[in-house]
């Protein structure tokens, strides 16, 4: 199957995810400036990118500029092989020390080595949904 494919077959599993827990879900008809969709909850709505891949290694394509843009975006990262994920926000992407020099790549790119998928551990589906329930809770990393 193409990486395309596998892709927008991992964004619906997301949508699905998020749906079942009582997120508002606007999915995007095209892919355009690296917004896949956005959610909500009582009004409040995030700017959505979904990185999914078979591993935690080179989630490629989440750059310093696109960060920037809107540091409120989250990123979820998908490994569909374990059906783990983890997000994070354009915010905590940028104060990153150990991605600073990866999201600045020709290719940009994240990546979860141990150290990093510990860090976030809280930052899974469960702490995905209570973020955009309540943007403000405490129990996240470096925001």
């Amino acid at each position: 199957m193409s990486k395309v494919k596998i892709g927008k077959r991992n964004e619906f599993v997301m949508w699905a995810l998020l749906l079942q827990n009582g997120i508002d879900v606007y999915p995007s008809l095209v892919d355009d400036k690296g917004i896949d969709g956005i959610v909500g909850y009582n009004g409040k709505l995030f700017e959505v990118q979904i990185k999914s891949a078979e591993n935690w290694y080179n989630h490629r394509g989440i750059a310093y500029e696109t960060c920037k843009q809107n540091p409120d975006r989250i990123f979820i990262i998908y490994n569909y092989s374990k059906k783990e994920l983890r997000f994070v926000t354009g915010k905590q992407i940028i104060k990153e020390p150990e991605w600073q020099k990866t999201i600045r790549y020709q290719i940009s790119q994240l990546k979860w080595n141990k150290k990093m998928l510990d860090k976030y551990k809280d930052q899974d589906l469960k702490g995905l949904i209570s973020y955009i329930k309540d943007p403000k809770s405490p129990i996240f990393c470096s925001r």
